[in-house]
């Protein structure tokens, strides 16, 4: 097939569309038409079929949703795949990835990573990287993945010494490289002001681990955790180290980099005075519910994040946390661990529009509408089941 009869109108059909757009139902037997590329028409499909004189494709009793988006993402540590410590908690997993020289990325191991990712509907990455490591965003370029790539700053130090260098910003057709600091027990507070300054200026989100495990919080709080001492160990901390005797979320709140362009990661030990910090800034909130509990750092209180009406997104984190970076399976134990009676639109926002917002790409990914690229997924059988009980 040519390349321009590849951009010729063509009308996909299945039982069930979910536009991602936030308030609208399921809907049934409509169609899509599209030219491969860009999405021209949405609508009944035996109105659209009757109008339509080129190709037509049936995807049978299916269901579509947008092309999913894994909100966080470490894709250098794709070559730690059953290499790393479980349940044993943060420090001990941590060392088990130090033992394995997790710094030394992999970039064939990174491409694998993503295409089996992209193969199961993932489109977009919401993805960690080193300075040293900006050909991963290539890689996504490469294979027409979208992708929002925080370059993370890490360490006590002067900002030329936590990230090796500048932020190596930049922008083409499929994501951005955007600044983030890894978190406020890691990275000096100016060098996060500052980052998430220079991302405010360009008008890029901001990305920060925030309350993931209880060494975090206890750090924080002037406690000599364990992880207090490996950075002590590792000349990590600088000079005159001083806890601010605050929770990660009123830190933050205090630093004053809370906003809605900020997407916090994990929020697992956060307190119901952190949620309503959160709610009040207008914060995004990326839960890693499987990358959790596979370090072994508790469950984040979904159910009262959810509530507090906080647009909240699913990640994987990385493949040396959890067991795949399959949204499915993400969203699946998502479902089967929440005491909500989520509706399938409201769970599909999670991994689709929620995490759009977040990264600011909603212009482009999240919903299927009329203009919007051609990018979407087919929801697993196992997954639809999770809501045969339901009316929608």
């Amino acid at each position: 097939m040519s390349k321009n009869e590849n951009l010729k109108p063509q009308l996909t059909r299945c039982k069930k569309i979910i536009t991602g757009i936030p308030g609208q139902k399921a809907i049934d037997n409509h169609g899509i038409i599209h030219d491969g590329k860009t999405i021209l028409e949405i609508g009944p499909y035996a109105t659209l079929k009757k109008e339509h004189a080129g190709r037509i494709t049936d995807l049978g009793q299916v269901t579509i949703v947008p092309g999913l988006i894994n909100a966080h993402c470490h894709l250098n540590l794709s070559k730690l795949r059953d290499k790393t410590l479980a349940g044993q908690g943060f420090v001990p997993w941590l060392l088990s990835m130090i033992a394995h020289d997790y710094k030394d990325t992999d970039f064939d191991a990174v491409k694998k990573a993503v295409i089996e990712a992209r193969d199961l509907g993932t489109c977009c990455f919401g993805d960690i990287l080193k300075p040293q490591d900006t050909q991963i965003a290539d890689i996504l370029t490469e294979l027409k993945v979208y992708h929002t790539c925080f370059c993370e700053a890490f360490g006590f130090l002067p900002i030329e010494n936590s990230l090796a260098g500048p932020i190596p910003y930049k922008k083409t057709k499929y994501g951005v490289i955007a600044g983030s600091g890894h978190a406020l027990h890691t990275t000096s507070p100016e060098v996060i002001q500052e980052i998430k300054a220079q991302d405010r200026k360009k008008s890029l989100p901001f990305s920060i681990h925030l309350s993931e495990h209880g060494d975090e919080t206890g750090m924080l709080m002037g406690e000599k955790t364990g992880f207090y001492k490996l950075l002590e160990e590792s000349k990590m901390l600088g000079r005159g180290y001083s806890p601010p005797m605050k929770t990660p979320v009123e830190y933050a709140r205090d630093l004053k980099i809370l906003d809605r362009t900020t997407l916090a990661v994990h929020c697992v030990t956060v307190s119901d005075t952190d949620i309503k910090i959160l709610a009040k800034t207008k914060t995004n909130i990326c839960l890693c519910p499987r990358s959790n509990a596979f370090i072994g750092v508790g469950r984040a209180p979904w159910e009262k994040i959810l509530e507090a009406g906080i647009n909240v997104s699913l990640g994987t984190d990385s493949i040396a946390s959890n067991h795949d970076l399959n949204l499915w399976n993400e969203l699946s134990y998502f479902l089967k661990g929440i005491n909500l009676d989520l509706s399938m639109e409201e769970a599909m926002g999670l991994i689709t529009h929620n995490p759009a917002k977040a990264l600011l790409m909603d212009d482009q990914l999240g919903t299927l509408e009329k203009g919007k690229p051609w990018q979407f997924a087919v929801m697993p059988e196992e997954v639809a089941a999770l809501f045969k009980s339901k009316k929608h």
